[in-house]
């Protein structure tokens, strides 16, 4: 039985606008972030997931991407906090240059960079302090993931960009994509179909493609 998963990354916030490590914080869209979406809905061809179930991850900037993009069927959407972004811990809300000095933050990116630079989608043991890693999120995002896919034949899931790497990772491993480099745009994802015979993926907003 063939079956659908589309995932959007939430549109640009203010943290993002100043590089801020933000996980849980519940921030809605910048003025900047609903602009772009809207320009990005003029410009590009969105898909068709009205016959999908939607699911928001329940923070601010994940349902007003989905009120941005798709307003006819926003009151439709399910939140499923297991999409949340990774839970930065005591490194929330802070910047590099606020962090820099700190050594359990030096630990932790040096860590970091080994994982991302070695492809790893292994749990690092290396959560932040009072926070999540890696493996932790992964975990509750996949299976929050085959809860929904257990019920749902076709799904949209307005995200972050943590758990979207986190499950693009999981079924294309073999691409051995960073979590960086699977990471799509603000208001962007793919849109993933699986059938007995194959898994693939097409990027969203169709590349390319103009209206």
């Amino acid at each position: 039985m063939k079956k659908e998963i589309f995932l959007f990354r939430h549109g640009r916030t203010l943290a993002n606008e100043k590089k801020l490590y933000c996980g849980k914080s519940d921030l809605p869209l910048s003025p900047r972030g609903e602009a772009e979406l809207l320009e990005k809905k003029l410009t590009f061809s969105y898909p068709d997931i009205s016959h999908c179930s939607l699911f928001t991850s329940g923070l601010m900037r994940t349902i007003q991407t989905l009120k941005t993009l798709y307003p006819e069927l926003s009151d439709l959407a399910i939140v499923e906090k297991g999409f949340q972004e990774i839970n930065f811990g005591d490194f929330e809300m802070k910047s590099y240059d606020e962090l820099k000095e700190n050594p359990d933050y030096q630990k932790w990116l040096r860590e970091e960079v080994d994982r991302i630079s070695l492809r790893s989608t292994e749990s690092s043991g290396n959560p932040c302090p009072n926070g999540e890693n890696w493996g932790q999120m992964n975990e509750r995002v996949l299976v929050s993931l085959e809860k929904i896919l257990n019920n749902e034949r076709s799904v949209a899931i307005f995200t972050h960009g943590g758990p979207i790497s986190a499950i693009m990772t999981h079924f294309f491993t073999d691409e051995r994509k960073s979590l960086y480099e699977w990471q799509p745009d603000f208001g962007e994802g793919y849109k993933i179909t699986i059938d007995e015979k194959s898994v693939f993926y097409e990027k969203i907003p169709q590349e390319g493609v103009r209206l």
